[in-house]
């Protein structure tokens, strides 16, 4: 009897044994990919986005000085050139809200549109460049200068006639610049150190790397992409179109242009660009209800991005004489939302860390 106990209670303890080896086995190995997946957005996506932008708002610079040295339709040309090269460098860096981003509201700082001409106005009437004061998140960034490259007059005749003649215009246009570059510079420092925290930070906890940046992504792609760039100027939220509301307003040719730049980071940091990705690791822990989630993710975005490249390049012009369109849009964006947000999450085991205030 007792050899039977003895047996029976060796068995039992060898089996929990097993079970917790498979168990740590089966967590070390999930630890293992999510290190990978977020080396490889570290190394191949933020970092490298992060110092390209840097390298864009340089160039803006320049031309900038080149400008100021030299006011005439050429430079302005140029600068205008610079300005959107480095607007649609931007797309690639804007999802990235974590880290010292994320503490000093850089993407509050760089791109709240529509931009408050008032506030510039009256900026530029006091002479007030405190752009660390929240009143002056929306008169700074892309949007300040989109105003003050293309819509400070009516024609170029005029805005060069305006920097040549009220010189207070050009300090405030040449301090934009100058806070962007500020804004920036920090966060491309940070993240030499920042990057080995960031990768080590595999656990499933609300402020673990992957959980913030999964997080993050969605977040992007629902609020930065789908609600800003479409949504709110097509009135989903409003009942009424708001064209005024685009991104690019007073250029008036870009909206389309830094949409698609917009959707194919989304696209690129989503597939991973050769690394372990969001796509590949939604394959890997899918269960059989959503065996073909990874795929599904990928033909609604390709959707999505077919409907965009219909658009009018002047979303001001396509919201005004046929919104339906845009519209539609949204609405195929808006289904990469539901499989992001509901499938994807729950596939991951990853909670969403933010409050959807739209009611969608």
């Amino acid at each position: 009897m007792i050899k039977k106990i003895f047996s029976f209670t060796f068995l039992i303890t060898l089996l929990i044994f097993s079970c917790s080896s498979d168990s740590d086995d089966s967590s070390s190995e999930v630890w293992e990919q999510k290190s990978k997946m977020l080396t490889n957005w570290a190394d191949n996506f933020i970092i490298p986005s992060y110092a390209n932008f840097s390298s864009e708002l340089e160039s803006l610079e320049e031309s900038r000085n080149i400008f100021i040295n030299s006011i005439n339709q050429q430079n302005l040309e140029n600068l205008r050139n610079s300005f959107i090269s480095a607007y649609l460098s931007w797309q690639y860096v804007e999802m990235f809200d974590i880290g010292l981003a994320e503490e000093t509201y850089y993407k509050s700082k760089m791109n709240i549109y529509p931009t408050t001409v008032s506030r510039i106005e009256l900026n530029i009437q006091n002479g007030n460049t405190d752009f660390n004061n929240s009143n002056n998140y929306s008169a700074q960034g892309f949007p300040a200068l989109d105003y003050l490259l293309y819509g400070i007059e009516n024609n170029d005749e005029l805005i060069l006639s305006k920097y040549n003649s009220e010189p207070q215009y050009l300090s405030y246009l040449s301090d934009v610049i100058n806070q962007m570059l500020q804004n920036t510079y920090p966060i491309v420092e940070d993240w030499e150190s920042y990057r080995t925290t960031f990768i080590s930070s595999v656990e499933n906890t609300a402020t673990s790397s992957v959980n913030k940046m999964t997080n993050d992504f969605i977040y992007y792609y629902e609020k930065g992409f789908r609600a800003n760039k479409f949504g709110i100027p097509a009135g989903v939220f409003s009942g009424g179109a708001l064209p005024e509301k685009v991104e690019g307003f007073y250029n008036k040719e870009i909206s389309k242009e830094l949409a698609l730049e917009g959707f194919q980071a989304i696209k690129n940091f989503y597939n991973g660009n050769g690394g372990v990705s969001l796509r590949q690791y939604i394959s890997e822990v899918s269960t059989v209800e959503y065996s073909e989630l990874s795929t599904d993710i990928l033909d609604q975005f390709n959707i999505a991005e077919n409907l965009i490249n219909s658009l009018n390049d002047n979303f001001y012009n396509q919201i005004l004489t046929n919104n339906m369109k845009v519209l539609e849009t949204y609405d195929a964006i808006q289904q990469g939302t539901i499989l992001l947000k509901t499938d994807m999450l729950s596939v991951l085991q990853i909670p969403t860390d933010y409050v959807d205030a739209d009611g969608d």
